[in-house]
């Protein structure tokens, strides 16, 4: 099911994952940083479960949806400089994958292999 290959895609291909209190609750989050993430809440296992039975196709309530949503900008918010948003996918479970870019980090990037090539 697309929960249980994203889950092992996570866990086996990014490179920071962690465990993080926001908001009173308690985030499993796995990071492609400046690119993707993956977060749940810290009952992991169940959650991927709950998305490999379902199929994927039990959706969260907006209110769900917008919780995962404002712990994903904290995050960001904490580890990185104006990220955003840029898409997301509700995995079912509650188990989500967001999208996200962050433009000083691409200027960043580029004038370091910029700065690299000379």
């Amino acid at each position: 099911s697309c929960g249980l290959a994203k889950a092992i895609d996570y866990s086996f291909y990014v490179p920071e994952h962690g465990e993080y209190e926001i908001q009173g609750h308690c985030f499993g989050i796995e990071d492609q940083p400046g690119v993707r993430l993956l977060i749940t809440d810290c009952g992991g296992y169940v959650n991927v479960l709950t998305s490999t039975l379902t199929m994927g196709l039990s959706h969260s309530s907006e209110r769900t949806t917008a919780t995962y949503k404002s712990a994903t900008n904290e995050y960001l918010g904490l580890f990185y400089e104006e990220c955003e948003i840029t898409s997301s996918r509700d995995l079912g479970g509650r188990m989500f994958e967001f999208f996200y870019s962050c433009p000083s980090r691409k200027e960043s990037v580029q004038t370091h292999e910029a700065r690299a090539v000379r």
